[in-house]
């Protein structure tokens, strides 16, 4: 069906593909070590896929005296499963346990005291099926292995059949149709050493909440429904953000080529910039990132930070009609 609701914004594309054009990456947040614990190998793909595969939906995941928040808590409760040797991370483990019994592992461990009626993250039921489903899987058809089941697509994405973006869906984590989790979780593979793709043109861009929003902000995309326009800026609860998010997807390949920075990486510039400098705040007023340390600069090696390095291109800096906009507001475990 065509979608009417919403437009690409070429020219606003190629302003802000301009400039992240000369941006570059720091390298050590690729070295951080989440990408290389001190564990074996198949301890690292299990605590990446199992790390992915709960990703989603954590705007209440918080350790305030670590000054940890959303993913990078994540990532810091499972390289301690991982360095521990949780059984959580061992898929026969999770194929044999209760929700309940995952819960009471998950509970401390994503406390700040590590007092389980402290924990901070939500939604532990579905999380927890998530993690048991997969492990069933896992365990039944890929000798409990999660390298076997990442090994078993010969680096590809699309291959008739058994590409990862072919087998990934068969775990309910993995379900999305847009493969956000899919690709967020060949992202960190391939940054830890751990695979290579064979087929890079058929990524599809990593789309999550905080992007969708700075793209809708910066006038990528141009909501030209009025309802949806009025919904996104009310935050009401949508059936589906289908619409938005396909134009997302098309805004970023498009960015993706004309700045010359890989597709996967698009994440890392416009998910910090929504993160820390463009959320319930934004540096463009207020002149101060909601994160401290700021998401953006850990990623983005930049000298001034002062002002947002998009308000020259940037609509909703000029327009607060699109600065008020919001993500979509779903229900969802995809992302």
């Amino acid at each position: 069906m065509e979608n009417t609701q919403t437009r690409l914004n070429p020219d606003v594309c190629e302003n802000v593909a301009q400039t992240i054009k000369g941006l570059k990456l720091r390298t050590d947040f690729y070295n951080r070590e989440y990408l290389n614990p001190a564990v074996d190998e198949e301890t690292k793909f299990r605590m990446n896929f199992f790390a992915v595969a709960i990703c989603h939906q954590t705007y209440k995941l918080q350790n305030l005296p670590l000054n940890l928040f959303g993913w990078d808590y994540l990532e810091y409760g499972f390289v301690r499963f991982a360095k521990l040797n949780s059984p959580i991370l061992d898929p026969q483990f999770l194929a044999h346990s209760t929700v309940n019994e995952v819960i009471e592992i998950l509970r401390p461990a994503f406390s700040p005291d590590e007092k389980p009626e402290n924990c901070t993250l939500d939604r532990l039921d579905e999380r927890a099926e998530l993690m048991i489903q997969a492990g069933k899987l896992i365990s039944s058809d890929y000798q409990n292995s999660v390298k076997n089941l990442i090994c078993s697509a010969d680096g590809f994405l699309l291959h008739q059949g058994k590409g990862l973006y072919e087998i990934l869906p068969h775990f309910e984590a993995f379900a999305d149709p847009l493969q956000k989790k899919s690709t967020f979780l060949i992202k960190l593979l391939m940054e830890a050493n751990l695979l290579k793709i064979n087929d890079p043109e058929n990524f599809i861009p990593i789309m999550d909440y905080h992007m969708q929003r700075v793209l809708m902000r910066l006038g990528c995309i141009e909501i030209v429904d009025e309802t949806l326009r009025r919904k996104l800026i009310n935050r009401e609860t949508l059936p589906s953000d289908e619409v938005v998010r396909n134009r997302c997807i098309e805004a970023f390949k498009l960015i993706a080529v004309i700045s010359g920075h890989p597709v996967t990486k698009m994440n890392d510039f416009f998910w910090s910039l929504g993160r820390s400098c463009c959320n319930q705040t934004t540096l463009c007023q207020a002149r101060v990132c909601e994160k401290n340390p700021c998401t953006f600069t850990q990623i983005i090696e930049i000298n001034d930070h002062s002002h947002c390095i998009f308000e020259p291109v940037c609509k909703g800096f000029r327009q607060s009609d699109y600065r008020n906009l919001w993500q979509p507001v779903i229900e969802t475990h995809y992302y």
